[in-house]
């Protein structure tokens, strides 16, 4: 099932990465107070409904607080992206694209453990330039951090590789410079589910709920919320809410038509 969602998130991801890099409007970055006052909020909750420890709560509650802070000390920080930003992270989010089935090809081939006559496979000079833009944006951003569209490139660049734990890091040092991106936020849910083997943990339930939040339009929001949902067992709920994202998607769009089969797989399912 996780290959059928990969392949979901490929179109998805690329769209929703590269579109707003075409566009010259500036970056903003607003102050945040809102996204983290509702966070402390649902804390509370939680901590109210004995959700999470009184240990638990503590720490993200100084995390919540930390970001918050750096948020507000950036409100400042407000500019125009450059073009050479805008082309960096344009060619970023492409190569991810390019490069997905070859870096497939060479981390996923578990038919060759065991096969001590079979020489693990060279990388190609697509896979070698991949991986050195990959590095060469990593460093930048050490650099220069306050870049929230090359952080979102870089952690899309480490979902193709694999590389879930440092995509959730990188996901979340963006999300610290723009806290309002229900985008961003749909990229970390992913980092956190991928992570997981493709189950949902606490994590990426709150970063899914968290773009609807922002943006109740958001295609992959919607879909894994709903996903989320067909794990928990409530399979007709989940039929519901992909027939409603359906609905709401134009004829010939691929992402509907990859939902459809979603739910033709589920068909199958006794």
């Amino acid at each position: 099932m996780i290959w059928f969602l990969l392949a979901i998130i490929a179109t998805l991801v690329a769209l929703a990465l590269i579109l707003p890099f075409l566009s010259s409007r500036r970056v903003e970055i607003s102050d945040g107070l809102g996204v983290f006052n509702g966070q402390l909020a649902e804390l509370q909750r939680d901590r109210e409904l004995g959700l999470i420890s009184e240990d638990e709560s503590r720490r993200a509650e100084a995390e919540i607080k930390r970001r918050l802070l750096r948020a507000s000390e950036q409100v400042e920080a407000e500019g125009e992206i450059s073009p050479a930003l805008r082309q960096a992270s344009i060619v970023i989010c492409t190569l991810t694209v390019a490069a997905a089935v070859a870096i497939y090809m060479w981390l996923g081939s578990p038919h060759l453990m065991g096969e001590p006559s079979v020489e693990q496979p060279s990388l190609t000079e697509e896979q070698v330039a991949f991986i050195n833009e990959v590095d060469a944006l990593a460093s930048d951003l050490l650099a220069n951090p306050d870049n929230a569209p090359g952080w979102a490139g870089l952690g899309q660049a480490y979902m193709v590789m694999g590389r879930y734990g440092e995509a959730a890091i990188a996901f979340n040092n963006a999300i610290n410079l723009v806290p309002d991106s229900s985008a961003l936020f749909a990229s970390l849910g992913e980092a956190y589910l991928y992570a997981e083997g493709g189950n949902f943990n606490p994590s990426a339930r709150e970063a899914f709920q968290r773009a609807y939040d922002l943006d109740p339009q958001n295609v992959r929001a919607r879909f894994f919320i709903a996903e989320a949902i067909y794990q928990s067992g409530d399979q007709a709920t989940a039929e519901r809410l992909w027939q409603e994202l359906i609905a709401s998607m134009p004829e010939g769009d691929s992402a509907r038509t990859m939902i459809l089969r979603r739910l033709e797989a589920l068909g199958a399912e006794p």
